[in-house]
């Protein structure tokens, strides 16, 4: 092809190249919220399976209307309070336990039922007594039946295809009703009885059921009995309920059984039906809010390792250090590591545990000694050192004394969270005066430990170190130590909140996050909140960057992996593997971070189409030279041109033909 065809044909199809329109990358479809910009949906399928209620009992239109269940939540960040992006959508789905299944379950209570009963007040220094029946003027004695929580929530785990299993993407809710099952249950004339206004009264036995356990101290020994419990779940995705199940003085609900009576409902009634509705419809709402979407208490963030440095710093006189115990028989730190790595199975994380006395840092021991009250906190008795205080002089915010300590970093590589665990002396605790009547109870005004973003502080003392010498426990050299609410602390700081904020019986929940059941676990709902919230950041991120990415010839193939590394995150997302997705929500971000530098960098697309330009200019001058200048050809004869070299023939007279002297042939 001569030139003056080829150079035409490049040219044309240069500028066809930059004179194609700037696109930006696609991404899946994006909801938007006023106010927040880029949002990310997540939906769930929430299963609620009745166990001895059947569906002529309620009316199932009205219990999954938004009037009685979410249909979605914008899920927050309570420290903020800020939104993280993520709306939650709800799919209910009601299931109808069979009879036979109803009857097997019912039995296999039976089988594992216990009786204790409790008097209204303790027959021995460490007698079980039932806090909830305490009224020794109504109250003869309480027949308490337990069924061991673990056992309950494995038996419905091994049977969850009685049950139609788990949804796909989602959670099982299981609310029952047991009262009509042979299962002894708190009854409405019992509840008369104890209530009654009368003086004297002729005293009356009363009779409830409850999911119990017993749990011990990983440092010190103490047993705990964790008794009263209406519900339990957390080993897996799904949470059971019994709503004829208590009172539990813990949450002073009544017993649906109950609480229909006393409001004069007639449950076969049309209204009654909507009412048992709404009734199950508040319980719904505290599992949907409290454990299948929970709200974050700080962001939830991305890290390469998570390093956990804990100080623990004894306070206590030398009397008491004498005592006991040695305080590094005080915390577990292997507990704790592998409990944090469960929660992040993508990163490694790292315990540093640092013993020292107070005297060993003059400032800390001045401040710590300024901060020790007088004051009591009249809820619990205790006397207070004063957190604020104490916070102050660390946090760099404050004073900054906590660069003495350790340099927090936060990044995708690393990010530090520091620990400082006081070990006081006789039964101080940490305490933040209010502005209140110091005389009336603040259940706020103490606190064990506090997750306070930067850092978290936790006071114990040497009367918890010996809390089983205490007569309520009656457990000589027993005691409590820092691993539980070390752990608890630092679930905060990874993100993590309370499952009893929109609704208390969520505290029955096999979690370390929890207060009544004194777990050392993470729950399931735990490790989802987590892992679905290191997804969304990333993820979130990689879309950000990408719908503000121009795609040019320099980034389009970090753009095009971003987009595949979105696709598969999502998929693995919406199938609820989420510790599978975080590579991909990984790879998504950094490929949408390496597009956007390119777009934005040095080699920007204005400095690249410049030189095009530059390019494109220098040709066309090239094009005009050649057309303008190239050599006229004479006007008398003309000579041919070779078809192979392109250069002038001559005449042979011999041959009478054209021949090209270069070629050496005829033509």
């Amino acid at each position: 092809m001569r030139f003056s065809l080829v150079f035409p044909i490049a040219l044309i199809l240069l500028l066809f190249v930059i004179q194609f329109p700037v696109v930006h990358s696609t991404s899946p479809q994006l909801i938007t919220e006023q106010g927040f910009g880029l949002n990310r949906s997540a939906s769930l399928t929430i299963n609620i399976v009745f166990i001895g209620i059947t569906s002529t009992e309620l009316n199932s239109t009205y219990l999954k209307s938004s009037v009685s269940v979410p249909p979605l939540k914008y899920q927050a960040i309570l420290a903020g309070p800020l939104n993280t992006g993520v709306i939650f959508n709800f799919n209910y789905q009601l299931t109808f336990a069979d009879n036979s299944i109803v009857t097997e379950f019912a039995q296999y209570l039976l089988s594992i039922q216990k009786l204790q009963d409790t008097p209204p007040i303790p027959s021995s220094p460490s007698g079980l007594v039932n806090p909830y029946f305490t009224n020794s003027s109504t109250l003869s004695v309480a027949h308490n039946y337990f069924y061991d929580a673990d056992r309950v929530e494995s038996w419905l785990g091994s049977n969850m295809t009685l049950f139609g299993g788990n949804p796909a993407s989602g959670y099982t809710l299981f609310v029952a009703d047991l009262s009509g099952l042979g299962v002894p249950s708190f009854q409405y004339t019992e509840y008369q009885n104890y209530v009654a206004q009368c003086r004297p009264c002729l005293p009356q036995p009363v009779t409830a059921h409850y999911y119990n356990r017993t749990v011990t101290d990983p440092d010190l020994g103490l047993r705990m009995t964790r008794h009263f419990m209406t519900g339990w779940g957390g080993s897996g995705r799904f949470y059971y309920m019994d709503l004829s199940a208590g009172p539990s003085y813990w949450t002073n609900e009544l017993p649906v059984q109950v609480a229909s009576q006393l409001r004069g409902i007639d449950t076969s009634t049309y209204y009654g039906k909507l009412w048992m509705s709404k009734f199950i419809g508040a319980y719904v709402n505290g599992a949907v809010n409290n454990l299948f979407a929970p709200d974050q208490l700080y962001p939830v963030n991305y890290a390469q390792n998570y390093n956990v440095q804990l100080f623990v710093i004894d306070n206590r006189t030398t009397a008491e250090q004498a005592q006991g115990p040695r305080l590094k028989a005080t915390i577990n730190q292997t507990q704790i590591q592998e409990g944090l790595a469960r929660l992040v199975p993508f990163a490694s994380v790292t315990i540093d545990v640092n013993y020292s006395n107070v005297t060993a840092y003059p400032g800390l021991a001045a401040i710590v000694s300024n901060a020790t009250t007088n004051l009591r906190d009249p809820l619990s008795g205790r006397p207070i050192v004063d957190g604020d205080l104490v916070y102050n002089w660390f946090t760099t915010s404050g004073i900054g004394h906590i660069t003495n300590f350790i340099n927090v970093t936060r990044t995708t590589t690393r990010i530090d969270i520091p620990g400082f665990l006081f070990a006081f002396q006789g039964n101080y605790t940490f305490g933040v005066p209010f502005k209140e009547d110091i005389g009336s109870p603040n259940p706020q005004g103490t606190f064990g430990g506090e997750a306070l973003g930067d850092m978290v502080l936790i006071g114990f003392s040497q009367s918890d170190f010996n809390l089983g010498n205490n007569s309520t426990y009656g457990q000589p050299g027993k005691g409590a130590g820092f691993t539980h609410a070390a752990t608890h602390e630092l679930g905060h700081m990874m993100g993590l909140n309370h499952p009893f904020i929109y609704d208390l019986t969520e505290d029955f929940t096999n979690t370390v996050m929890g207060y009544y059941a004194y777990s050392l676990d993470f729950s399931q709902f735990d490790r989802d909140s987590i892992l679905r919230g290191v997804n969304d950041e990333l993820l979130s991120f990689a879309l950000q960057a990408l719908s503000t990415t121009s795609n040019t010839l320099f980034n389009s193939g970090y753009i095009s992996t971003a987009n595949q590394n979105i696709v598969q995150a999502e998929n693995l997302y919406n199938t609820m593997d989420y510790a599978g997705a975080v590579q991909y929500s990984l790879a998504a971000a950094q490929d949408a971070s390496a597009a956007q530098q390119f777009a934005n960098g040095a080699i920007s697309p204005a400095l690249v189409f410049g030189l095009i330009g530059v390019a494109i200019g220098g040709a066309i001058g090239l094009l005009l030279g050649y057309l303008i200048f190239r050599r006229r050809k004479p006007a008398g004869l003309q000579y041919n041109r070779c078809p192979t070299c392109e250069q002038p023939l001559r005449w042979d007279p011999a041959q009478m033909r054209w021949y090209c002297d270069r070629c050496q042939k005829p033509v």
